[in-house]
């Protein structure tokens, strides 16, 4: 079924105040927000370890990276099996959560060791690193959705060279 304008505007919205909501709490009080290792922009502080910092680092984990990466995971398992019924593969279906999960895994690492431990023996250059992968992710996900999907392939090959990808037709009869 297609999507209806009055759900996608519902689900931008939920989105939007989601973000907001999330960016907002260190800002009120539930957790906090210090410069990054090389001091270019901001982090949350995974230096104190107190209280505030685990309980809104242990939220923030389960909202925003475990239960998308369960959604994920179950949205894409339920389409790799209606490409396997239908014959039509079009798309790498574990692509997604595994970018998820490379490049968010590091930083989320780096935050619940930083809620049991010091992490300030690290070297800062070494901290940055979970952080600027985490960033590269709207990128890379670009990247993913266009490359791994054939239509969109075909159209940006289209679209760089002129040239139309003519697909190799398989007559049944020589199977």
């Amino acid at each position: 079924s297609k999507l209806q304008w009055s759900t996608a505007i519902s689900m931008m919205v939920f989105a939007w105040l989601f973000a907001a909501f999330w960016s907002v709490m260190p800002l009120l009080g539930w957790g906090e927000y210090d410069y990054e290792p090389l001091r270019t922009c901001c982090t949350l502080d995974y230096s104190k370890g107190d209280r505030n910092y685990i309980t809104f680092l242990f939220a923030l984990s389960i909202f925003n990276f475990m239960i998308p990466g369960f959604i994920m995971l179950t949205a894409y398992q339920s389409i790799h099996h209606k490409f396997k019924k239908s014959g039509h593969y079009k798309f790498n279906t574990g692509l997604p959560l595994k970018t998820l999960v490379i490049c968010w895994g590091p930083y989320c690492l780096l935050c619940f060791y930083a809620a049991v431990e010091n992490v300030m023996f690290i070297s800062p250059k070494y901290r940055m690193i979970p952080a600027v992968i985490a960033k590269t992710v709207p990128t890379v996900d670009a990247f993913v959705y266009a490359l791994g999907n054939e239509n969109y392939r075909g159209g940006i090959w289209q679209f760089l060279t002129g040239q139309k990808i003519e697909k190799a037709e398989v007559d049944n009869k020589t199977k």
